[in-house]
């Protein structure tokens, strides 16, 4: 058994999933790496899922299920749900793969907008770029107080 044990609980129980402060951890966590991200106000939510709406830098759009599962693109507008998820044309590039595509479900909100918007690849490895700067800069200053201290 390699990796973390999962947590126990009883078939079709989500309590560990809280659907509304997933989506707001998740809005928090991509806002600065998407035109525009919220949960919808159209579409119900309950115990175990929640809808996003999702404008990419690129400025395309799409509606995302989130779920104890993962996250799953239902359309490609907002506050919708399509009846014929055929969203897997956006996710092939048009190239049809059977259905296993039709159903593609993301571990985590990283590797959906890894595969629908190339510019957040880009954005999200800016600020790790800046993050990593001002951690250096921090050493450094910390640094030059000790040798200071040593003096």
């Amino acid at each position: 058994m390699m990796g973390e044990p999962k947590a126990t609980t009883e078939p079709g129980e989500e309590q560990a999933f809280n659907c509304e402060d997933e989506a707001n951890a998740i809005i928090k966590d991509v806002k600065a790496h998407v035109a525009e991200i919220c949960i919808s106000s159209k579409l119900a939510s309950d115990a175990t899922q929640i809808y996003l709406n999702i404008r990419t830098i690129e400025s395309a759009t799409c509606c995302v299920q989130v779920t104890s599962r993962g996250f799953k693109i239902v359309s490609s507008q907002y506050d919708t749900i399509d009846e014929e998820s055929r969203i897997s044309a956006l996710l092939c590039n048009g190239q049809e793969q059977g259905n296993d595509n039709e159903e593609e479900i993301f571990e985590t909100p990283y590797a959906l907008l890894d595969k629908i918007s190339p510019r957040y690849v880009e954005s999200f490895g800016n600020q790790l770029c800046q993050q990593l700067r001002a951690l250096q800069q921090m050493r450094t200053e910390l640094n030059e107080e000790d040798e200071e201290e040593e003096e």
